[in-house]
């Protein structure tokens, strides 16, 4: 993390520092925050104190890793990256990733009552800090949104292998992968969908606000 990024990071950790401390978030999932349907990202910055922060809401696609070069190049202000996504293209939001984490020092964060599952949770560990409000909705989840129920049994081994290497990557456990598995495996036909909890999210390095 350069010491110009830093700087400008300090100012704009202190809210998400704040909002993520667990308590309230139980593992069910209800989001609140309009906008994580759309069918394609939507990329805003808004100018804070200190800095600049970058809200990603929408489905993530394949030319949101251009797209965020572009934006990137033209705000090298931006020190967090907020996200309001139900999901998208696991392939799109690795690489949207790898751009991001080669920049790098960057804060990413679920805001209350946002949603980031799927591709988006992908995305999201691309942080160097990284948060989530105790109201938001975040979960690895479907890889794709609708999952492909045609997909081969070769083809989707090769999609767990990608995202278990993206997870060494970012520096996440890869439980986090086999445990989302393992949790929806075990579900019964119409249970309430399960999300990640405080504990969870601490115990597979997704959250690391506290380190």
């Amino acid at each position: 993390m350069t010491a110009v990024r830093l700087r400008l990071l300090a100012p704009l950790l202190a809210l998400p520092l704040l909002a993520a401390t667990p308590g309230a978030q139980t593992g069910r999932c209800e989001p609140t925050r309009a906008g994580a349907d759309m069918p394609a990202p939507r990329l805003s910055v808004t100018h804070e104190k200190g800095g600049e922060t970058l809200l990603i809401e929408g489905r993530i696609d394949r030319d949101l890793p251009g797209r965020l070069e572009t934006l990137f190049a033209e705000h090298p202000n931006i020190a967090a990256v907020h996200f309001n996504s139900a999901g998208g293209d696991p392939a799109g939001a690795m690489e949207a990733g790898a751009v991001i984490r080669a920049i790098g020092g960057f804060a990413t964060h679920v805001p209350a009552g946002a949603e980031c599952s799927g591709a988006c949770a992908l995305l999201f560990l691309s942080g160097s800090v990284r948060s989530v409000d105790p109201s938001a909705v975040f979960d690895l989840g479907q890889f794709s949104d609708p999952p492909n129920a045609s997909a081969s049994r070769a083809a989707v081994a090769r999609q767990s292998l990608d995202i278990s290497n993206y997870l060494i990557r970012m520096g996440v456990s890869r439980r986090l992968l086999t445990g989302t598995l393992d949790r929806d495996a075990a579900l019964s036909p119409g249970a309430p969908r399960q999300c990640l909890t405080p504990a969870e999210l601490h115990g597979y390095n997704v959250a690391n606000w506290n380190e």
